[in-house]
Parts: structure tokens; C-alpha cells; sequence
């Protein structure tokens, strides 16, 4: 007959050490989380939209800051390096989603301003005014997921994409 007493003597003795690894690891994402709620986000973005026509091309500069709880996204918009106008939301720093690394954002107010010489709306900013009116009217608050895809701090930059969208944006940590 086998004596697997000592064998089972030296399992045991694994157990403590697992659970304090786990243990390391879990005050690790916690103090994570805890470092990227408190700093928030600050970005610079920068893009282009591609309509049909040549003339509905745009040239986008996005910028995500965030003071505290507090969220400012706003979105500028030019052609040929002429501005035509901005859109300005504001809002709150729901959640934070660590194990995606996904922000909720909840938008309550936004403002639209033209320049003097535009006196219409580009294709893709008129999207995004749409589906802002249409969801501030029923609900009076906006949720937008904002999704980090990749961000090296090192490197100073940070790949995005907003939900609901299907933008990919290449930001500059600010």
C-alpha cells in the first residue's frame, strides 16, 4: 500500500501561496482602477470622414478631457484646414470597466456652433447631431461607451472607438 500522507502535506502547503497571489493580483487591478478613475482621460484626437462627394470631406479633431467626475468631449470640424464649426458635449465619468478598459460616459447637455460663412451642416456631423437630439429628448441623458483599444503612456499615445459608432480614433495622451 502507497503513504501518500507526506504528499498530501506538501499540497496543502501550495494553497496559502495561491491564494496570496491572487490576493497580490486583485490589490493590483484595484490600485489600477483606483489610479485611472482619479486622472481621468485627456486626449487629442485627430481624423478625417470620407463622405460621397469630395466636398463632404472632413478633416476632425476631437478632444476628451475630463476634470473629476466631469466630461467634456468636443469635436471640431474643418475643410482645407477652414473651420466649420464644433459640437461640444458635456457630461459625467460613469464607470470604468477594467477588465475591458471601457469608460461610460453619460451625456446630459450639448451645444453646436457654425462658423459665419457655414450655413450647413456636414453629412457626418449632422449623424451626430441626430442621434444626440433623439436620445437627449426621450432619456435627457446620453450613455457612450468609450473604449480604450490600446494606450501606451510611454509613447504618449491612446487607440479609441466610441459606442455607439464605428470611429476608430489614434489620440495623443495630453
Amino acid at each position: 500500500m502507497v503513504d501518500f500522507t507526506q504528499r498530501n502535506k506538501n499540497r496543502l502547503q501550495v494553497w496559502p501561496i495561491l491564494f496570496c497571489l491572487l490576493t497580490v493580483v486583485i490589490l493590483i487591478f484595484g490600485v489600477h482602477y483606483y489610479h485611472l478613475s482619479e486622472d481621468g482621460i485627456d486626449l487629442v484626437c485627430k481624423g478625417n470622414s470620407y463622405g460621397q462627394d469630395a466636398s463632404d470631406d472632413l478633416e476632425l479633431l476631437l478632444t476628451v478631457e475630463t476634470n473629476a467626475k466631469q466630461v467634456t468631449l468636443n469635436y471640431q470640424f474643418s475643410r482645407e484646414e477652414n473651420p466649420l464649426g464644433q459640437i461640444t458635449f458635456r457630461g459625467v465619468l460613469d464607470t470604468l470597466d477594467v477588465a475591458s478598459m471601457t469608460y461610460r460616459l453619460l451625456i446630459d447637455e450639448g451645444e453646436l456652433q457654425l462658423s459665419f460663412a457655414q450655413k450647413t451642416i456636414p453629412p457626418h456631423m449632422s449623424s451626430i447631431i441626430d442621434w444626440a437630439k433623439e436620445t437627449l429628448t426621450y432619456s435627457k441623458t446620453a450613455s457612450l461607451h468609450l473604449h480604450i483599444i490600446d494606450m501606451d503612456s510611454a509613447k504618449g499615445y491612446a487607440v479609441i472607438q466610441f459606442n455607439p459608432g464605428d470611429g476608430i480614433w489614434i489620440c495623443d495622451l495630453d
